[in-house]
């Protein structure tokens, strides 16, 4: 029997193995939260403590790394390279050099070769401090339990991986779903790489199984690339995948509004109605007091409203594992307490609210910019414009709308887009048309989303979806945040995720 059909055939029962792998090779401990906050956060329900997960036997993180058979080979953090197509559709366009990393420590000859890619960061961001080739991510996991090689596969213009030095209007054409698609699928097919027999047929799609994993964007890519390229990959692991291209995308705020402390959750939709209310009566005056306590004075109201946002947004960024590290934390202490007091449910009430909320945004947040070719996904194909409810009443304000947004992505990319939310819809109802969003039908694609998640109602575990998990298609709905089921140390303290991850190698 080949490697390969023996992968087929015993691939679930090894792929069992990783949930107690993930257990016993930790030591978990509780320690306190910090003590400041556990009160004023309670409403968190899970942060009055946390546990701290430790590294065990069984995790990898020295060097050097030796293959099952213990012979040394190269450490997680060298960096290979690829000559991908600058245009799938054009060969004679050239190639340009795309990152990657790679280890075959677990790597017997028949398992499956892993490719991970991290969507819209560079290959060098670590999970809980560790390359996320290593069995602290997911990836890592599955080739431990399947004796499988990990490729950890930058995306075209993140990191280094530019086919352009520049995001001008014509480097921006070949910034597309389709073509990073067709990168993956072109180095699966033609990658030589450095594992003993990496250069040969035998690797290939059509010899060895190829599993992909994704989350988030990088979820949504899993899913599209088994609907549209069947038999390149064998398998699909996404997680929290945003598969449904959508304009105006209000619900994005409803889990931050649902699981942040109550009184914050109060307080600020106060002040955001307040706000809302100057707004809407053309009180510039009003306004312009608001903005000029913030430290906002100068910008537009549209600006504005975005700006103050910037704490919440920053809930996407939590993990059970380590729940202090967002800032909203700190909002929301600073918003409800007053010395040894603590705001009730209701919250203070706006007059209090609205100098404290002004208050922690000019002595806290820092103005930060960033590469802008993310961006250009929801601005050119998929939509999922975080916009304010349209009736008002949320933590954003409702004046954050589409149009808000068109004119954002026509101011960040002058050139490449308009301000036509006409132009705009057909962009994304294209998109949709070809990746067919919640009616994404491809099977061997395991599915996990969290409750906590703000981009929930995008994926297909999304109320309006109403999308049913099967036995080749498994969906999950965990009690994470965003991708809190790609890393280690999550599933060690969130019991539904590890629950999930055990599910995964059942398929």
């Amino acid at each position: 029997m080949r490697p390969f059909y023996s992968f087929r055939l015993n691939g679930a029962i090894a792929l069992l193995l990783v949930a107690s792998q993930l257990i016993s090779a930790t030591i978990v401990g509780w320690e306190p939260y910090f003590k400041a906050n556990r009160d004023s956060l309670q409403n968190f329900g899970t942060f009055n403590g946390r546990h701290v997960a430790k590294l065990g036997p069984g995790l990898r993180k020295s060097r050097p790394v030796v293959d099952v058979n213990g012979n040394t080979i190269p450490s997680y953090d060298v960096v290979y390279e690829f000559d991908q197509l600058i245009d799938h559709n054009n060969a004679s366009r050239g190639t340009f050099k795309t990152r990657y990393y790679h280890t075959w420590e677990y790597y017997r000859e028949g398992g499956p070769i892993i490719l991970f890619t991290p969507g819209e960061s560079p290959i060098d961001v670590t999970l809980d401090g560790l390359p996320s080739i290593t069995n602290a991510s997911i990836a890592g996991a599955i080739a431990q339990a399947t004796n499988g090689a990990v490729v950890v596969l930058e995306h075209r213009f993140y990191g280094e991986s530019n086919p352009f030095p520049d995001l001008s209007v014509d480097s921006l054409r070949f910034h597309t779903i389709s073509q990073a698609l067709q990168d993956f699928v072109y180095f699966a097919r033609n990658v030589k790489l450095a594992m003993p027999g990496g250069d040969g047929e035998g690797i290939r799609p059509h010899r060895s199984p190829w599993i992909f994993v994704g989350g988030s964007y990088a979820g949504a890519l899993a899913a599209f690339i088994m609907e549209q390229h069947p038999g390149v990959f064998w398998a699909a692991y996404s997680s929290a995948g945003v598969v449904q291209p959508k304009i105006d995308f209000w619900q994005y705020w409803t889990p931050v509004e649902q699981y942040m402390p109550a009184n914050c959750t109060a307080d600020v939709k106060a002040v955001v109605s307040l706000i809302d209310e100057a707004i809407d009566s053309a009180n510039q005056t009003r306004m312009t007091e608001i903005q000029i306590q913030f430290g906002l004075g100068p910008l537009r109201p549209i600006d504005f409203v975005h700006t103050i946002g910037m704490p919440f947004r920053t809930w996407q960024a939590l993990h059970p594992s380590d729940p202090g590290y967002s800032a909203i934390y700190h909002f929301c202490d600073a918003l409800e307490t007053r010395g040894s007091r603590i705001a009730s449910a209701e919250g203070w009430g706006v007059e209090i609210a609205l100098p404290k909320y002004a208050e922690f945004f000019r002595d806290e947040v820092i103005a930060r910019c960033g590469e802008t070719s993310a961006v250009d996904f929801e601005c050119s194909e998929l939509g999922w414009y975080q916009t304010g409810p349209p009736d008002g009443g949320g933590i954003i304000s409702k004046h954050l709308n589409a149009q808000a947004w068109a004119t954002f992505c026509s101011e960040a990319f002058p050139g490449t887009f308009t301000n036509s939310l006409t132009e705009f819809q057909a962009r994304v109802d294209a998109a949709l048309q070809q990746y067919k969003g919640w009616s994404t039908m491809a099977d061997r694609v395991f599915i996990v989303n969290g409750r906590r998640d703000p981009w929930l109602e995008v994926t297909l575990s999304a109320t309006e979806a109403n999308t049913s998990s099967t036995d080749l298609r498994p969906i999950y709905l965990t009690n994470g945040f965003h991708c809190s089921d790609m890393t280690y140390a999550n599933a060690v303290v969130e019991p539904s995720l590890g629950e999930r991850e055990a599910g995964v190698f059942s398929v």
